[in-house]
């Protein structure tokens, strides 16, 4: 038995439960760091990804992170990765 999921069909299942027309006008939604290209097998659901949720994510070996608030509200001009 498969123990994934490709990151992109996480995204539609979870848009058909919640889908995208359900947002504000100006709510910042969908993908904001990272890429759906990978395979998924741990998942963190949040309301804020505050520093100590992206530490235990990092420490849990979560895939991909779900959050009620964006990480980034305001658009970045530029990032130091």
């Amino acid at each position: 038995m498969k123990k994934w999921i490709s990151g992109q069909h996480l995204i539609q299942l979870f848009e058909n439960w919640v889908p995208k027309s359900l947002a504000f006008e100006n709510d910042r939604i969908g993908l904001l760091i990272g890429t759906l290209d990978k395979e998924i097998k741990k998942v963190m659901v949040t309301l804020d990804v505050l520093e100590n949720v992206a530490d235990e994510a990092a420490e849990k070996g979560v895939d991909l992170i779900i959050a009620h608030h964006p990480v980034i509200f305001h658009p970045l001009k530029k990032s130091t990765f």
